[in-house]
C-alpha cells in the first residue's frame, strides 16, 4: 500500500486575510472563512478568477504572509508557528521566472536541492534523475536565460521537485509548455503523488488541464472557496445537460435576438475565445438546439458546433458571482458542495470543522499511476516525521550552506559582465586621479593627491557598491525573484550576506587602483599599513550595507536609479570625499558626515598618511557602526513575509 489514503496532508480551519485598499482604507478580505482539507497525496486543483484569493491562500500556505484569523497545518505543523519547517517540506513554482537564470541548468537544479536541505550527494543524484526525466541532457550545461521559453519553465519545474518535498505548490506549471512536455510534466506530478505520497497544490486558469490532472477541485470566488469536489461531483451539478461549444463566424458575436432565441432551449455563456459560445441544454431538448443553430442562426452565420458531455470548464464558466447557476439550493445557502439526494459521492462540505475524508477518485487514480509508471512504492509520508526545531549547530550549518551556493550563484550571475565591471573598476579611479589632479594649476601636492586618491577610491566603491548592488536588489524583486527566495528554506541572513560578499571582488579592484596610479604618476609613497586590511573590507561591507538597505527598502525600481544616482553626484561633488571639509559649506559638511562614504574616505586618508590616532578610530567605528545598521535595515527590510 503506497500511502494511506484518509491521512490529511493539509487543514485550513476558518482561515481569514483581510488587508486595506484603496485611500479610505477599505477593508478587503481576501481570504473569508475558508474550511477545507487535502488528503496526503492528493492532487488539489485551486481555480478561480484573478483576484479571487488564490494567491493569497497560496502565500499563506507557503508561511509568506501570516492569517488575520484560523489556522493552516502542513503535515501537521503550524505555517504561522514554524514557516521554516514548512519551507522545508514545500516545493514552489511561481508563476514568474525563479533565481539562477545565469547559471547552467545542471547546476541550477543542484543549487537549488542543496538549499533545500539536501545532501551534496542526494542532491547530485535528484538532478541526474531529473535531467533524465525531463529530457534536458542537451541543455543541462547551457545558461538557463539561454533557453526557450518552454524549456526554461521545464528547469523551473525541476527546481521545485529537487529536494524531494513532500508537498508541491505549483501556479500554472504548463505555461509555455507544448502538448508533449504537458503531458510530460502531469505524468511526473501523477507519478509523486501515486508512489511517494507527494501533495499537490495545483493553481491554474486552464480547467481542461486541471480536469484530467487533479483528483478534488477548490473554485474560489471573492475571497471564499464556492465549490469542492471531485470534477465529477461538480459536473453533477449540472445535471444530465448535453454541452454544445458554438463557433460563430469571424469571431463575431451573438447578437441579442440570437442570444434570446438559444436560451429559449438552454443555457448561453460565452466560451474562452471570442466567437465561442458555450449551451447547455436538457437531452429531450437537443433537437430544438441544434434545429435552433442550423435553421434560426442558419449555417451563414455559423463556422462550427460539436456536442458532448459537459466538462469542469463548464461548471466554472456556469457560475455566477460564485455561485453554480444551476443549482438552485446552493442560492438558499445550502453549501456549494452539498450533495444531490441518492449520491454515492461524499465531497467536502465547506465550513464543516471536520477533516473531509479523500475523495474516493483519489485513490483510483493512484493505483492507475502506479500501475501504468511501474513505480516502487515508497514508503508513506505519514511514517515520516515533521520538521522539528533545529538545534544551534543545524542552523549554522544549514546558514554556511546557504551562504555557500548562494555566494556562488550571485557569483556565476555576474560573469557575463565582470569584464566590463573590472574594466570600469581599474579605468574609473585611473582616469580621476589623471584628470583631478590636473585641475587648474595642477593639484599635485601631497594633500591633495592623498584626497584624489582616497575620494577616487570611495567614488568607485560607491558606485559599484550602493548603485549597482541596489539595483540589483531592485530586479530582483521587480521580476519576482524575491518570493521565490523566500519560499526556500533559507535565512535572511544568509541571503544578505551572499549579497554583499559576491560584491567584494568586484569593488575590490577599484580601491587599490588609485594608490597605485597615484604612485607611477607622481611617485608619491603612501603607508601601507596593517590597517588597510581592516578599512578596505570594511569600507566595502558599509556602502554595499547601504546599497543593500536602498534596494529592499524602495519598491520602484525607478526611485531606485533616481536615489542612487543622486548619491554618486552628492558625493562627487558635495561631500568631504573628494574635497576637503574646510572647502564645503556647514550644510553640506553636516550632510556629508551623515554618509558612510564620508567615513570611508577619511580613514583610508588616516591609513594612507599613517595617521592612526583618535580621529582613526572614530572613522572605523562609524564604518562599523553604519554596516550594522545597513544590515539590519536590510534584513529588516527583506520581504521574508510578505505580510
Amino acid at each position: 500500500m503506497a500511502r494511506n489514503d484518509e491521512a490529511t496532508a493539509i487543514e485550513v480551519r476558518n482561515l481569514t486575510r483581510t488587508y486595506q485598499s484603496g485611500k479610505h482604507g477599505e477593508l478587503v478580505r481576501a481570504n473569508d472563512d475558508l474550511t477545507f482539507s487535502i488528503a496526503r497525496g492528493e492532487v488539489f486543483g485551486l481555480l478561480g478568477a484573478n483576484g479571487a484569493g488564490k494567491t493569497t491562500l497560496v502565500s499563506q500556505l507557503l508561511g509568506l504572509v501570516r492569517p488575520t484569523s484560523g489556522s493552516i497545518r502542513v503535515e501537521g505543523v503550524d505555517v504561522v508557528a514554524d514557516p521554516e519547517a514548512i519551507k522545508a517540506m514545500t516545493g514552489f513554482l511561481p508563476q514568474t521566472g525563479l533565481s539562477m537564470r545565469l547559471v547552467e541548468v545542471r547546476r541550477a537544479l543542484h543549487y537549488t536541492g542543496r538549499l533545500r536541505g539536501q545532501s551534496e550527494g542526494e542532491a547530485r543524484r535528484q538532478t541526474a534523475e531529473l535531467i533524465e526525466e525531463l529530457g534536458l541532457d542537451s541543455v543541462a550545461d547551457r545558461y538557463v536565460n539561454q533557453l526557450s521559453g518552454g524549456m526554461m519553465r521545464l528547469v523551473n519545474f525541476g527546481m521545485a521537485l529537487m529536494g524531494r518535498t513532500k508537498l508541491l505548490i505549483l501556479d500554472e506549471p504548463t505555461n509555455e509548455l507544448d502538448p508533449h512536455n504537458r503531458r510530460l510534466i502531469w505524468d511526473m506530478v501523477a507519478r509523486r503523488s501515486a508512489t511517494e505520497g507527494t501533495t499537490v497544490v495545483l493553481v491554474t486558469h486552464n480547467v481542461l488541464e486541471a480536469e484530467k490532472a487533479v483528483h478534488r477541485v477548490g473554485v474560489m470566488h471573492a475571497g471564499r472557496i464556492t465549490a469542492l469536489g471531485t470534477p465529477g461531483e461538480l459536473k453533477e451539478q449540472l445535471g444530465d445537460k448535453v454541452r454544445m461549444e458554438l463557433f460563430v463566424k469571424d469571431g463575431d458575436a451573438l447578437r441579442a435576438s440570437e442570444i434570446d432565441r438559444l436560451e429559449s432551449v438552454g443555457s448561453v455563456v460565452p466560451g474562452n475565445r471570442e466567437g465561442t459560445y458555450l449551451i447547455h441544454s436538457d437531452p429531450e431538448q437537443m433537437p430544438d438546439l441544434v434545429k435552433a443553430v442550423t435553421r434560426d442562426l442558419g449555417m451563414a452565420r455559423v463556422d462550427d458546433f460539436r456536442l458532448t458531455r459537459p466538462t469542469l470548464e463548464d461548471v466554472y464558466l456556469s457560475m455566477d458571482g460564485g455561485v453554480l447557476a444551476s443549482t438552485p439550493e446552493q442560492r438558499d445557502g445550502e453549501g456549494p458542495s452539498a450533495a444531490k439526494e441518492g449520491s454515492s459521492a461524499t465531497p467536502a462540505v465547506v465550513g464543516d470543522l471536520e477533516p473531509e475524508p479523500a475523495a474516493a477518485g483519489v485513490k483510483t487514480a493512484v493505483a492507475t499511476a502506479s500501475a501504468g509508471s511501474g513505480a516502487s512504492v515508497t514508503k508513506p509520508a505519514a511514517d515520516v516525521a515533521a520538521p522539528g526545531r533545529r538545534t544551534v549547530k543545524e542552523r549554522a550549518r544549514r546558514l554556511l550552506v546557504g551562504l555557500k551556493y548562494l555566494w556562488l550563484e550571485q557569483m556565476l550571475e555576474v560573469r557575463t559582465t565582470w569584464t566590463w565591471s573590472l574594466l570600469f573598476g581599474l579605468l574609473m579611479p585611473v582616469a580621476m586621479v589623471f584628470g583631478l589632479s590636473r585641475i587648474g594649476g595642477g593639484l599635485n601636492d601631497a594633500t591633495s593627491l592623498l584626497y584624489i586618491v582616497s575620494g577616487a577610491a570611495i567614488f568607485s566603491v560607491a558606485t559599484e557598491g550602493i548603485a549597482t548592488l541596489a539595483q540589483r536588489i531592485g530586479v530582483i524583486k521587480n521580476d519576482g525573484m524575491m518570493v521565490y527566495y523566500a519560499s526556500l528554506p533559507i535565512s535572511k541572513a544568509s541571503f544578505v550576506a551572499a549579497m554583499v560578499l559576491s560584491r567584494l571582488l568586484l569593488i575590490m579592484p577599484g580601491l587599490i587602483t588609485p594608490m597605485i596610479a597615484a604612485g607611477l604618476m607622481y611617485d608619491v609613497d603612501f603607508v601601507i599599513s596593517p590597517a588597510l586590511v581592516i578599512v578596505l573590507p570594511l569600507s566595502c561591507l558599509a556602502l554595499s550595507a547601504i546599497g543593500l538597505a536602498i534596494g529592499t527598502l524602495i519598491d520602484s525600481m525607478e526611485l531606485i536609479v533616481v536615489i542612487t544616482n543622486l548619491l554618486i553626484f552628492v558625493l562627487l561633488l558635495a561631500a568631504p570625499v573628494l574635497i576637503p571639509p574646510d572647502s564645503l559649506p556647514l550644510p553640506l559638511r553636516v550632510l556629508g558626515y551623515l554618509l558612510p562614504p564620508t567615513y570611508a574616505a577619511d580613514a583610508l586618508r588616516h591609513t594612507l598618511s599613517g595617521d592612526l590616532g583618535a580621529a582613526f578610530a572614530l572613522d572605523v567605528a562609524m564604518l562599523t557602526a553604519m554596516t550594522v545598521l545597513g544590515l539590519a535595515g536590510a534584513a529588516r527590510w527583506i520581504r521574508w513575509r510578505l505580510a
